[in-house]
C-alpha cells in the first residue's frame, strides 16, 4: 500500500556542490506519487479523460540530509487523508542504507481543465483513498505566513520556457521551487544549505509569462519568497530556512 520509486542522481540533477537541487528533489517527490497515482487509479492520465487533474496546493519539506551525486535514493508516498476539498499525501526519501534524508508533506486539488478553476473530488475518486484513513500522518502545512515585507531585497525576473510547461498546460510545480531560489547570490547558494522549505501554491503560470521572484531575509538562516505575475499577482508564496 506504501508505494515505493528507487533513483540515481545524476549529474545534471546536482548543484555545483554535488548536492541535489531542490528541483530535482521536487521532481523526484513528484513522480513517486503521480506513479502511485496511477496505480491507484486516480492518476493524472486517469483524470484527464474527465477533463480533471490534480494541483498542488501547499508542501512542506523538511531536509535532515541532502542526498548527493551518485546516491541511489527511494522516495515512499502514500495518501494521508481528506478534508473538505483537500488531498493528503505524504513522502519519506531514505539513502542505501535505509538512513531517512527528507520528509515531506502535500497538499493537493482538484482542478477542472475546461472551466480552469477548482472542483471538489467525487465520492468514486475518494474511495480510492480510503484504506489510507488510519495511516499516521505528518502535520499538515497550515501555518500563517508572517506578512509581507515592505521590501525586497533580492530581485529577477524569469519567463516560463517551453521545457517547463507540462501536460496540465502551464508551468509544472517544480519548476517554482528553482524560481525562488533565482535572486539569491552565488556565494549564497554556494555555503548554504536548504534546510526546510514551506512553499504555497495560489495561481497558475502559463508559457511566456513573465514572473518576478521576490526574496527578503527574515532572519539570518530564514528568508521569504514570493512569485508574483507583472501585474503583481500572487503566484507563490514560500518559507525556507538554511544552515551554512
Amino acid at each position: 500500500m506504501i508505494h515505493s520509486e528507487t533513483y540515481r542522481i545524476r549529474n545534471y540533477e546536482a548543484d555545483t556542490n554535488g548536492n541535489l537541487w531542490l528541483t530535482s528533489l521536487a521532481n523526484y517527490l513528484q513522480d513517486a506519487a503521480n506513479r502511485h497515482a496511477i496505480e491507484l487509479g486516480a492518476g493524472v492520465p486517469q483524470l484527464l479523460e474527465q477533463g480533471l487533474t490534480w494541483v498542488l496546493h501547499r508542501m512542506r519539506l523538511d531536509i535532515h540530509r541532502w542526498p548527493r551525486l551518485p546516491e541511489e535514493v527511494t522516495v515512499t508516498t502514500h495518501p494521508s487523508g481528506e478534508e473538505r476539498v483537500f488531498v493528503y499525501r505524504d513522502y519519506r526519501m531514505y539513502d542505501s542504507e535505509q538512513t531517512l534524508l527528507v520528509t515531506a508533506s502535500s497538499t493537493w486539488l482538484l482542478f477542472d481543465l475546461v472551466k480552469r478553476k477548482l472542483t471538489s473530488p467525487s465520492p468514486e475518486l475518494k474511495q480510492y483513498f480510503e484504506p489510507y484513513h488510519n495511516f499516521p500522518h505528518f502535520p499538515r502545512a497550515n501555518q500563517k505566513y508572517p506578512p509581507l515585507p515592505e521590501s525586497w531585497q533580492y530581485q529577477t525576473q524569469v519567463t516560463a520556457r517551453h521545457n517547463e510547461i507540462d501536460q496540465n498546460q502551464h508551468v509544472n510545480n517544480s519548476v517554482y521551487f528553482q524560481w525562488l531560489l533565482e535572486p539569491l547570490p552565488a556565494d549564497f547558494i554556494s555555503t548554504h544549505q536548504c534546510q526546510s522549505l514551506d512553499i504555497t501554491f495560489k495561481a497558475e503560470c502559463m508559457r511566456g509569462e513573465t514572473v518576478h521572484s521576490l526574496c527578503q531575509p527574515l532572519s539570518d538562516h530564514q528568508l521569504m519568497h514570493r512569485l508574483q505575475s507583472q501585474e503583481g499577482t500572487e503566484i507563490v508564496t514560500a518559507l525556507t530556512t538554511w544552515s551554512s
